[in-house]
């Protein structure tokens, strides 16, 4: 099987509703492969194109995304299609450590009355939801079920995510739903009639920086989310499936924020001291 062959059959049984990075992906790796059979890729080939990314300026945490993708179509190739090669390793590079960044109430309200109507409807629908950007901006009317007060979010490798999951939605996301029925017959959240496919826009970034919230992305609206639950006392286990996330480390970075439900734990054992130990007991 040719590589470009492997490209197409993957992209169609994938059936990503928003192709736009794949095709990205693809189209810089066709000067490499489209001229090779997908036997013939060698762990030669892929360490050129990781040491040409770098010498481009780009980073790991996107050089990965690129070599994920190069794997995911040889491993589909030879497990699932049955296709005679022997898929070398590919291994990720070492990316920094992922760094938690949220807001307080206070600065997510004023974030919220600096930005236009239709981008503040999506902010306060992704601090209710946690959903990424891509989840938000390609979200159709037939992922939601109002009734049941719930969106049905795809399994979608792009968006980190191979499983389905059900997301339940608060008072305050069905308020942002119902305000924008009407607006177009497919997708949830629109500009002057017209899908919205990016949210974390230059208009974004400029109105953070005016009203002071340094090194804030759109992404962080998800940290600020999951920061919440936890401060508010939502399980980990919980919060893990509220998310979406396969990765139950994913989760365990915002443990730090938790630490009321340890209280229960340590005063179990005062009764047991100040009986053992009396004269420990005046210390109270």
């Amino acid at each position: 099987m040719l590589w470009k062959e492997a490209v197409i059959r993957f992209m169609r049984e994938k059936q990503n509703k928003d192709q736009t990075n794949e095709i990205s992906i693809f189209k810089y790796l066709d000067p490499y492969f489209g001229h090779m059979y997908v036997d013939e890729i060698r762990r030669m080939h892929i360490d050129d194109i990781i040491q040409q990314r770098l010498k481009e300026g780009v980073s790991n945490a996107t050089i990965n995304r690129l070599l994920q993708k190069l794997r995911a179509v040889l491993n589909k190739a030879h497990k699932e299609w049955e296709v005679k090669c022997d898929p070398p390793f590919v291994k990720l590079l070492k990316e920094p450590k992922k760094r938690v960044r949220w807001l307080t109430e206070n600065e997510a309200y004023r974030l919220i009355q600096a930005l236009p109507a239709h981008t503040a409807d999506m902010v306060v629908f992704s601090l209710e939801t946690g959903l990424r950007e891509s989840n938000v901006t390609l979200l159709r009317w037939d992922q939601i079920n109002l009734s049941e007060r719930v969106v049905f979010i795809e399994g979608d490798d792009i968006l980190k995510s191979e499983q389905a999951f059900v997301v339940p939605l608060s008072e305050k996301a069905v308020d942002v739903l119902k305000r924008q029925i009407g607006k177009h017959t497919e997708r949830v959240f629109t500009y002057k009639g017209n899908p919205v496919r990016r949210a974390n826009t230059k208009m974004f970034k400029s109105i953070c920086k005016e009203i002071g919230l340094e090194d804030f992305r759109w992404h962080d609206l998800r940290h600020t989310w999951a920061t919440w639950h936890v401060n508010r006392g939502t399980p980990l286990e919980v919060l893990q499936e509220l998310g979406g996330w396969s990765d139950y480390k994913m989760v365990k970075r915002y443990a730090h924020f938790s630490h009321q439900h340890l209280h229960k734990y340590v005063n179990s054992t005062q009764n047991q001291i100040s009986t053992n130990f009396p004269t420990l007991a005046k210390f109270g």
